[in-house]
This record gives structure tokens, sequence and C-alpha cells, in this order.
């Protein structure tokens, strides 16, 4: 109970600056997911899953001012209307003395706010697994553009040097008659 006042900062800034991090990131790549299916008719990428994971992160960060109210000073609520037109967000919260009050608070918070910590670390891992699908989706793409320039190289060379023998070795036809 005594540590109360440093366990608070320390949990609350981390938390805060995770949320942040995770909606600044669904942010970017929503926009990014938009500008590439508009421009590339091949590309078809799936916002879906982004867009749920984003309004997680939304839900979980107004749950979190909601409940960090209670240890911030009076001056220092922000609303989640004046951090979206500001566009600024700070990573540290200025958090009040600590009497008797906000110690039994966080004692009987401090479950809730580890819930939402919680919380966020399943949708990291879930935004991890998005990423690595798409990057592997991508690699097979790369390969089987490498594959399909690999057989047309075969190609070229074997209409302009000659047969090709079963050990991969080149007979060279001679195209003029020598003298």
């Amino acid at each position: 109970m005594w540590s109360a006042p440093k366990e608070v900062r320390q949990s609350l800034d981390n938390l805060r600056t995770e949320l942040h991090g995770e909606r600044a990131y669904f942010k970017n790549a929503i926009k990014q997911a938009r500008s590439k299916s508009k421009t590339s008719t091949r590309e078809s990428v799936e916002i879906t899953p982004l867009s749920i994971l984003n309004d997680s992160i939304k839900t979980m960060m107004r749950d979190f001012r909601r409940m960090e109210a209670a240890f911030l000073d009076h001056d220092e609520e922000v609303t989640d209307l004046d951090v979206e037109k500001s566009g600024r967000v700070s990573l540290r919260g200025d958090y009040g003395r600590f009497g008797l009050g906000r110690r039994i608070t966080w004692l009987h918070t401090k479950d809730d706010f580890m819930d939402i910590q919680n919380q966020v670390t399943r949708i990291q891992a879930r935004r991890i697994a998005y990423e690595t699908s798409n990057t592997l989706s991508c690699i097979r793409q790369v390969e089987k553009a490498i594959e399909d320039l690999d057989n047309r190289v075969y190609a070229l060379e074997e209409h302009f040097l000659g047969e090709r023998l079963d050990d991969g070795k080149i007979y060279v036809k001679r195209r003029f008659p020598s003298k």
C-alpha cells in the first residue's frame, strides 16, 4: 500500500504508452491499407481485422482514461475528443498527491488496470500474427514472380543459345555456316 504512488506512475505510464503506440500503429496501418487498395487493383488488403482491433484499442483507451481520472490532478483530465482534435498525446500523466483515499482506490482498481494490460498484450499478439501472415503472402508473391522470371530466362537461353542437354549444359548450335 505504501508503494502505491510508484506503482501507479509506472503501471499507468507504461499502459498509456502501449495504448497510444497501438492506436498510432492501427491508424497508420488502416491508412496504408486503404491507399494500397485504391492504387492497386491486383492487391486486395483486408482492412476488417485492423478496424476491429482499432475499435478495441479505442474502447480500452476510453476505459483507461475513465479509471485514470481518479489519480490525475483535476486540471489534467483530457477527453478522447481533445486528443483526436489536437493530435498530441502526453505519454506521462501528472498524478496528484497520494493520500489514503487514492491508495485505497489503487488497491481496488489495480486488477482492472491489469486486465486492460492483458487485453493490450493479446491485441499485440493478434497484430503480430496479422503482420506475419501479410509478410508471408508478400514473400510468396515475390517467390512466384522470381520463379516465373527464371522460367522465362531459361526459355530465352534455349531460344538464343541452343538446346539444353540433360546435364544442364547448353549445346550451342552454329547459326552461320563455316567457311
